[in-house]
């Protein structure tokens, strides 16, 4: 089993024409939802292997969304268990 955590599917909101979005705090949460993830995993007796992917390009947004287009660059973080 693999799963990734995005930052940009935390705490981003769009307010009025724009949006609002603290990279910090989301990649704190990424992190964390991440690390409990992995930890259940481990619980079920699963082996769990850690890891990041730095610098992805997320797009919230743009064309037939009604939004502006608005590009992202987020570490995102993941496991593998087995």
């Amino acid at each position: 089993m693999q799963m990734i955590f995005n930052p940009a599917d935390f705490n981003f909101t769009w307010e009025g024409g724009w949006y609002a979005w603290d990279h910090d705090a989301a990649h704190k949460a990424a992190r964390k939802h991440r690390d409990v993830a992995a930890k259940e995993a481990q619980g079920r007796g699963q082996k769990v292997s850690k890891f990041r992917l730095p610098n992805q390009l997320i797009t919230r947004g743009g064309i037939g969304s009604g939004r502006p287009h608005i590009d992202l660059m987020v570490t995102c973080y993941g496991f593998n268990a087995w």
